[in-house]
């Protein structure tokens, strides 16, 4: 029973997704296949979105999306590339095994900055950017961040989704944390994405000058209420953004067609947050197209 209802869940999520509506069998039989194959063997190998390469296990949850939608989180993933271009510098803060900057230098020809905290996580990320050959344009740092440079405990037990806890919490590791200025001093960071469990508002407070600088354009944030385990509501870290001229907006990257939303979006975990709608624009309706399955984005 829970397997069937696995598949329905699925299913409709397939129905729903821009590249596999149009091949929801193709979809289901990728996700049916992984599962099996799974069982017989540790890791496989995945040739995704402009010929990257992934090694994926079982739980991998960044990562496995891209073997049976094609592309992970279509549509924040389409807008980082179709934003980036060669050479510009993007921030991955939790980074986990690296899907967003292997999108961003392998595809876009960015540089980019990983922040992933977890020992364990970071080894798999370094080993995806190895496969591709992007240690030249992947810089990872195996830290932390918040508001104030320390140390600071973060739990180890929860696969891609392990955040800052107490140091009573069982098997905590102790790990560096540094703030998003120290991070950014001196660098033209065009495009951030954040995704720390709840953690992302006191990341934003050690980067008031970063937020503040005219060179960066946009941020994927994610919204979805963890927050509260530190105290913080979504409505807060929105309302942070908002006094840094960040405005939330829904991308559509089939039709490059940016809609300015009245909060951020609630029907998904990221919202896509812009400072300068022009300089954006200009970039996504003039970047060139990626072929995912049978579609060009």
């Amino acid at each position: 029973m829970k397997l069937l209802n696995r598949i329905k869940l699925m299913n409709s999520r397939f129905k729903k997704n821009p590249i596999t509506t149009d091949n929801q069998v193709k979809a289901m039989f990728k996700y049916i296949s992984f599962n099996i194959v799974c069982r017989i063997k540790k890791e496989i190998n995945h040739i995704g979105i402009g010929g990257l390469k992934f090694k994926i296990q079982k739980g991998d949850s960044g990562l496995v999306g891209n073997i049976y939608f094609g592309v992970y989180e279509f549509y924040e993933s389409m807008f980082t590339i179709h934003l980036l271009r060669e050479n510009d510098i993007f921030l991955d803060i939790g980074a986990n095994l690296g899907h967003y900057s292997l999108l961003a230098s392998g595809l876009a020809g960015a540089n980019s900055i990983t922040i992933e905290p977890i020992p364990s996580t970071y080894k798999k990320l370094r080993k995806q950017i190895e496969i591709n050959n992007l240690g030249s344009k992947i810089n990872s740092l195996n830290i932390g961040l918040a508001d104030k440079k320390s140390e600071m405990h973060f739990s180890n037990d929860n696969e891609d989704m392990n955040r800052i806890v107490s140091a009573d919490y069982p098997n905590a590791i102790k790990i560096p944390v540094d703030t998003l200025d120290a991070i950014c001093d001196k660098k033209q960071v065009k495009l951030i994405k954040i995704d720390v469990e709840g953690y992302e508002k006191f990341v934003f407070e050690g980067g008031k000058n970063t937020l503040s600088s005219p060179d960066l354009k946009a941020l994927i944030v994610e919204l979805n209420d963890s927050g509260q385990r530190y105290n913080i509501t979504d409505d807060e870290l929105y309302n942070m953004l908002l006094k840094y001229d960040f405005f939330p907006y829904e991308y559509n990257p089939l039709t490059r067609k940016l809609i300015r939303l009245d909060s951020y979006n609630k029907t998904q975990f990221n919202t896509i947050f812009i400072k300068d709608i022009n300089f954006v624009m200009e970039r996504i309706s003039s970047s060139k197209k990626y072929k995912i399955w049978n579609k060009e984005v």
